[in-house]
């Protein structure tokens, strides 16, 4: 019960992040995309030297669900990525939560402290 309720919590987490990032990634560049890439990846860096490192892997799913579900565009056209540099730049963020996800899935690298 409490590994399955530690990856809801984590797959949670990657949803609200994601979500902030697709916000502020646009915001005063290059400062909005640096804090979204900063927090995207310090989660999952935190989880994976946790003494459950696989929850990094419910949290970039999270994370990439809310990627996916941007990029798809909404009903009447509109994106909430445009294809500019910025977002690019976003899409490469997600690109290398993929290789967290994996990492995760192995294990991960516990800290030797």
């Amino acid at each position: 019960m409490t590994r399955a309720l530690r990856h809801l919590a984590a797959l949670l987490v990657g949803v609200l992040v994601g979500v902030a990032s697709v916000a502020v990634h646009r915001s005063a560049f290059p400062l909005g995309l640096v804090l979204a890439t900063a927090t995207t990846y310090a989660v999952p860096w935190w989880l994976l030297r946790s003494s459950a490192p696989r929850t990094a892997t419910s949290y970039a799913v999270g994370w990439l669900v809310v990627l996916g579900v941007v990029v798809a565009g909404r009903p009447e056209g509109d994106f909430a990525i445009a294809q500019d540099l910025k977002g690019i730049l976003l899409l490469v963020v997600g690109l290398g939560l993929v290789a967290v996800a994996l990492a995760g899935i192995t294990g991960g690298r516990r800290s030797s402290t």
